[in-house]
């Protein structure tokens, strides 16, 4: 996986769970840490098995 590739996805994981929070109502400090949980587990995922 290339660098470009790595930004479009994890913007799009944070795109993609902001505005999936905002839907089903919770606050904006909610969203925010799904958005660290989140962008964690992809960036451990992402170093274990994409990293290539």
């Amino acid at each position: 996986m290339t660098n470009k590739a790595y930004l479009i996805i994890s913007s799009l994981l944070i795109l993609v769970i902001l505005l999936a929070g905002r839907h089903f109502g919770y606050s904006f400090l909610e969203r925010f840490i799904a958005v660290i949980i989140v962008g964690g587990l992809f960036e451990l995922f992402y170093r274990k098995k994409l990293k290539k």
